[in-house]
């Protein structure tokens, strides 16, 4: 089990321990929000598997970096997230906007890239507080081919030594441990923006009072890192 022992040791765990169980129950609802019929009647068959299938590879590669993580396997988990991200900036081009979906459907030469340039000229497309999936994906992207190493090398010692398992062995270094917790808390902006596409409304108060709880938790973490 991955554990925190940096700074804020109690805090950062407890905030993972949350992150988790709101990926469990948000993808509860977004799976049945994808089946529920009067919610998506506009949408074809084909069109609604495609959706459900885009948001499942969200979660399957958002669970898959929380198992890698567990087992200290840092660069497997950030495998595991740039998938997720590419997924989430996917699901987000389609839902917006009906022709996409089409475009993804039936064109092989599909541009994800070209649809976002255009939807960025919405403003209301873009991510709020300035973040920004997309760029968090390049900077995931840029980590998994090891295009800064000597970035990267520093974060793999701990306590001098270079660990040479598959993992990082039972403990992480405080370097390493520090970049982790930048991914889960981006991790968590990033799902959130992901499932505001998916209207509550009211429909399911516990996971409203859940988002809430969240939220209030990312609050906590960014006075604390302020």
């Amino acid at each position: 089990m991955f554990t925190f022992t940096i700074e804020n040791s109690d805090f950062l765990n407890e905030f993972y321990k949350d992150f988790k169980n709101y990926v469990r129950n948000m993808y509860g609802f977004t799976a049945q929000y994808l089946i529920e019929p009067t919610i998506m009647e506009d949408y074809k068959e084909q069109e609604k598997l495609a959706l459900i299938l885009i948001n499942k590879s969200v979660y399957q590669n958002i669970f898959n970096m929380m198992a890698q993580l567990d087992n200290n396997m840092v660069f497997s988990s950030l495998s595991c997230l740039e998938n997720a991200l590419y997924n989430i900036r996917l699901y987000r081009v389609l839902k917006s906007n009906r022709h996409n979906l089409y475009k993804y459907m039936t064109d092989e030469f599909f541009d994800l890239r070209r649809c976002e340039e255009i939807a960025d000229k919405n403003t209301d497309f873009k991510d709020k507080n300035e973040f920004s999936v997309k760029d968090f994906y390049k900077e995931t992207k840029k980590l998994n081919r090891f295009q800064n190493i000597k970035e990267i090398l520093p974060s793999q010692i701990h306590e001098g030594n270079l660990y040479m398992g598959l993992s990082n062995g039972n403990e992480l270094s405080d370097k390493l441990q520090d970049k982790v917790r930048g991914y889960i808390i981006s991790m968590y902006r990033a799902l959130s923006a992901h499932n505001e596409l998916f209207f509550n409304g009211g429909i399911d108060k516990d996971i409203e009072e859940l988002e809430g709880k969240m939220y209030r938790k990312f609050m906590d973490y960014i006075r604390l890192y302020a």
